[in-house]
């Protein structure tokens, strides 16, 4: 079987259909726009027998389908189309290419119930004999986990590294919070730099729940948990730099200010406050439990 992916800025929803149907062949279509590309090759590196291949362009429908049926050919192997990446344009083209060939379609799905009820579901569609698209028996799909969190920052990042402890006292609060999230969580890394960067971006906490991700920005108090941090952590966790679908949460040992709670919100970041903690000592029970029901709110953590 062969998966034809479109190239966008997001590679996971490409990513985490190629590891569940592990096809023969991944071809990968891009446009030479640089986010098109970049994620591209990010891709590709991360999927056995990638093949990529260039489209003129991702918004002219009619050329798309061109480009798209000059390169596929008439290829032995069954072609299924992953609906899911690439621009709007180019996700009409790849449909109407499997309309005209009668390949059957996948579509991941990328949103729905937050927290502990959200899912990982794959669709698939096949046309029948009169030409009628309906829904395979057995789908949607919830699918296992897929991918780990050094997957999520490749399909993002040329690359990154773990820094080491360095003593710091806000680094005390990190491992306080990594040590009470780790019971209900798939997958922790600490102190994460992207390449490239050097000390401009870290990320503090990353955890990875089933094929869901989140990204944390930890501070102890002070000025440094208002607008500034809010600021950092949505930088960090941009759509450029980690994708649309990681969570974000501000997580502070001190009260912040509601017109940063309230810009916080607005962007779509989770505030959580543990009024408790006391440097070098483990959560109280009350902190640990405000930190669950935040947390599990958005992702599917267990427990």
């Amino acid at each position: 079987m062969i998966l034809l992916c479109l190239s966008g800025e997001q590679p996971i929803p490409n990513l985490i259909p190629v590891r569940y149907l592990k096809p023969a062949q991944a071809w990968i279509v891009h446009t030479s726009l640089d986010a098109s590309r970049k994620s591209a090759v990010r891709l590709a590196a991360l999927t056995d027998h990638a093949r990529l291949f260039l489209i003129d362009e991702g918004y002219q429908i009619p050329r798309i389908l061109e480009s798209l049926l000059r390169e596929v050919g008439e290829p032995e192997e069954e072609v299924v189309v992953n609906l899911t990446g690439g621009t709007k344009p180019m996700a009409l083209a790849a449909f109407e290419l499997a309309r005209q060939r009668r390949y059957p379609v996948v579509y991941y799905q990328t949103e729905g119930p937050r927290g502990r009820d959200q899912k990982s579901m794959l669709y698939r569609y096949s046309f029948n004999g009169r030409g009628e698209l309906q829904l395979d028996e057995g789908y949607p799909c919830e699918l296992p986990a897929l991918i780990t969190l050094d997957d999520y920052l490749k399909a993002y990042l040329d690359d990154y590294q773990e820094k080491p402890p360095s003593g710091a006292s806000g680094e005390r609060l990190e491992d306080a919070i990594a040590q009470a999230l780790k019971p209900h969580v798939d997958e922790i890394k600490q102190r994460v730099v992207p390449a490239g960067v050097k000390n401009q971006a870290e990320i503090d906490l990353l955890v990875r729940c089933g094929n869901h991700v989140g990204v944390f920005e930890i501070k102890t108090g002070g000025e440094g948990s208002g607008k500034h941090a809010v600021d950092q952590l949505t930088t960090i966790a941009a759509r450029e730099y980690l994708g649309t679908y990681a969570a974000r949460f501000m997580v502070t040992q001190a009260s912040m200010e509601d017109r940063y709670k309230a810009l916080a919100n607005a962007l779509q970041v989770t505030v959580v406050e543990l009024r408790d903690y006391r440097p070098g000592r483990p959560l109280s029970q009350r902190d640990r439990y405000t930190l669950f029901q935040n947390v599990s709110a958005t992702l599917p953590v267990r427990g």
